[in-house]
């Protein structure tokens, strides 16, 4: 993946990857003291409680490794409705990022994640993995969005299925599941536009951390109703165009 940024000196490269490091340190210290909070979610089996606990922990996070959040909301989210956020994702840093939404939510993530340990335990027991490469998996991990949804818990779900892009800021086609999630259930979508996490820290395999004001753009939510099975692929569309519009104008 090509983050568009002129390649580093020997020293700026030194500097880079100690700001990494430093980063992972906060990230991991982080983690470790909100973890009493989510384990305390897992013995009173209150879900949202932990959620709340990741929202906030993004907040602190980004600030101690001094990366300002610049979010706009378009519309106002309401906190008492449940939604289903799709933004578009070139870095691994989208996934640290997305807690910020006014709204607690569940991810809906590879099953990869799993993997990670402490962090994978967590994250497989709250929200909601798919192994992509199993259909029986992909339809079960359909039905847990849909049942989620129903009890009113949102829902974050990256539509390219992964970081797939090899030229951001361009984006890569969408999968059909949260659209299709949407208009089975009625809830509405909101399109993310995630302007800056592919130059902080992109996934090009040289592990740079870049200290960079980190914009959001949270959209209009939009109301599925208009929209139905067979008009699906104008859903995606419509969605990709409104991130893909922001993503090109904040990157001009």
């Amino acid at each position: 993946m090509n983050s568009n940024n002129q390649s580093p000196n020997t020293f700026n490269l030194f500097l880079l990857r100690i700001y990494l490091i430093y980063a992972g340190f906060m990230f991991t210290i982080t983690f470790l003291l909100g973890t009493p909070v989510v384990l305390l979610a897992l013995i009173l089996k209150y879900d949202k409680l932990a959620l709340v606990v990741n929202h906030y922990w993004a907040y602190v996070f980004f600030f101690l490794v001094g990366i300002r959040l610049e979010v706009t909301k378009q519309s106002k989210v309401e906190k008492k409705s449940t939604y289903i956020f799709c933004a578009n994702h070139f870095s691994f840093l989208d996934i640290a990022i997305m807690p910020v939404m006014p709204v607690p939510f569940k991810f809906v993530g590879k099953v990869s994640i799993a993997k990670v340990p402490l962090m994978g335990a967590i994250f497989k027991r709250f929200h909601i993995t798919v192994d992509r490469a199993k259909l029986r998996d992909r339809y079960a991990t359909y039905k847990k969005g849909i049942e989620a949804l129903k009890s009113n818990c949102s829902l974050t779900i990256f539509p390219e299925g992964g970081i797939r892009s090899a030229n951001p800021p361009q984006m890569e086609s969408f999968k059909e599941g949260p659209f299709r999630m949407a208009i089975e259930t009625g809830v509405s979508l909101v399109p993310v536009t995630l302007a800056d996490n592919w130059h902080i820290f992109p996934d090009d395999g040289q592990f740079f951390f870049r200290r960079k004001k980190c914009r959001i753009v949270i959209h209009e939510p939009i109301d599925p109703s208009k929209y139905t099975m067979e008009t699906l692929k104008e859903f995606q569309e419509d969605v990709k165009k409104i991130i893909q519009q922001e993503l090109s104008r904040l990157n001009s």
